[in-house]
């Protein structure tokens, strides 16, 4: 005789699952929320901050110098030598960057603020093509050349797309400065991450079963 087995008990849904949540198995990527924001959020204003840098230092006006009897030469200008404050302004973006490691939420907000403040200050004061301050430090590199002879040895001026590039870095970094406004109460503070497991779970409010469904459903850990 064939032993019967007792039929299996379905779920209140009338699925084999002992919970109303059959999404759960077939649960997509995790969404994404502002504590995953964290690490990138302060990678990419690093990023922008050491870019203008970088961008800043490299050539943004060349002009050539033509003299007779003389070999022609050509002479160029950085953004840092027309104007050096923009150097300045990008690694205080970077050392904005490293504040938020340090930082507590309050504090991360100040320093976004910061970082926003700073981005506008580098867009008004970078010199662009055909400014006064960069048409001056060019005659004092021309000045300086060999093949210098007057101001009418200076021929054509030509601009590079490096100064696109530093606007466009601080641009950024001002838009990463409103998002750790934003954030800054959602992220994890190096306080709370090497706080003892006891006091940790005294500071815990008790979780409901529904806020625990609800963060698994955001692709959070419930137990954080």
């Amino acid at each position: 005789m064939r032993r019967r087995h007792p039929a299996r008990r379905r779920g209140p849904d009338r699925s084999r699952l002992p919970h109303r949540r059959p999404h759960l198995l077939r649960r997509g990527p995790p969404a994404v929320t502002p504590r995953r924001l964290y690490g990138p959020v302060v990678l990419a204003t690093l990023a922008a901050g050491g870019l203008a840098f970088f961008a800043a230092a490299r050539t943004w006006a060349d002009a050539k110098l033509s003299s007779e009897g003389l070999p022609p030469s050509t002479v160029g200008v950085s953004g840092t030598d027309a104007e050096p404050l923009v150097s300045a302004l990008a690694l205080v973006v970077v050392t904005a960057a490293l504040a938020v490691l340090a930082a507590g939420p309050r504090l991360r907000r100040v320093v976004g603020a910061l970082t926003m403040l700073v981005s506008v200050l580098a867009v008004v004061v970078a010199p662009p093509s055909g400014s006064d301050a960069l048409d001056r430090a060019l005659r004092k590199a021309a000045e300086e050349s060999p093949s210098f002879t007057g101001p009418e040895s200076i021929g054509d001026i030509s601009s590079t797309p490096w100064y696109a590039v530093t606007v466009l870095a601080f641009v950024v970094a001002f838009l990463l400065g409103a998002a750790t406004i934003r954030w800054a109460g959602a992220w994890p503070t190096m306080g709370r991450r090497y706080e003892a497991p006891a006091a940790r779970a005294a500071g815990t409010e008790e979780v409901s079963d529904s806020d625990m469904w609800k963060a698994m459903d955001e692709g959070q850990d419930p137990t954080q």
